[in-house]
């Protein structure tokens, strides 16, 4: 059943990929203007979506490609690095400051302790790097990238 439009504009027919595209490449624009709220929450709602069809795939994500290297890594290693997590507690863990700005349930706090700029840029890598898996082009990769080397490398 189609939903009663305002009539400003048609439906749009967009596939998934691009919208996670569009909202990488904003996230991005953001972070280099120090919007680091905003692109928390577009760049993990873009790198969802790219984990999604990923997984559609059957490839892994970044997420799933970094619990297998910790877990190898603890193997070789005979350690215990992340103190017993399983691996959905590890990506829980990873996605507390997108979930904190997406939802608030009864008994959640109400003011919280996050590094803006830290969740942000791991946040952009992963889908940055979901996107390179899916041969999803991102104008503005090298932009990031730049900006990296730049202001924190340099």
């Amino acid at each position: 059943m189609k939903t009663s439009s305002l009539g400003f504009q048609e439906d749009t027919i967009i596939a998934k990929v691009d919208i996670a595209r569009i909202q990488l490449e904003r996230s991005v624009s953001l972070f280099i203007q120090g919007d680091y709220i905003s692109a928390i929450t577009l760049s993990g709602a873009a790198e969802a979506i790219l984990a999604g069809l990923l997984s559609e795939e059957r490839t892994a994500s970044a997420v799933e490609d970094s619990t297998q290297a910790i877990r190898r890594i603890e193997e070789n290693l005979g350690i215990n690095a992340m103190n017993g997590l399983k691996d959905h507690e590890i990506y829980k863990k990873w996605n507390d400051a997108r979930n904190n700005f997406k939802h608030h349930r009864r008994g959640d706090a109400a003011i919280i302790t996050v590094n803006l700029f830290d969740e942000s840029y791991w946040m952009i890598k992963r889908a940055l790097e979901n996107s390179r898996k899916l041969d999803v082009k991102i104008t503005n990769h090298d932009d990031f990238e730049n900006w990296v080397i730049v202001n924190i490398c340099m």
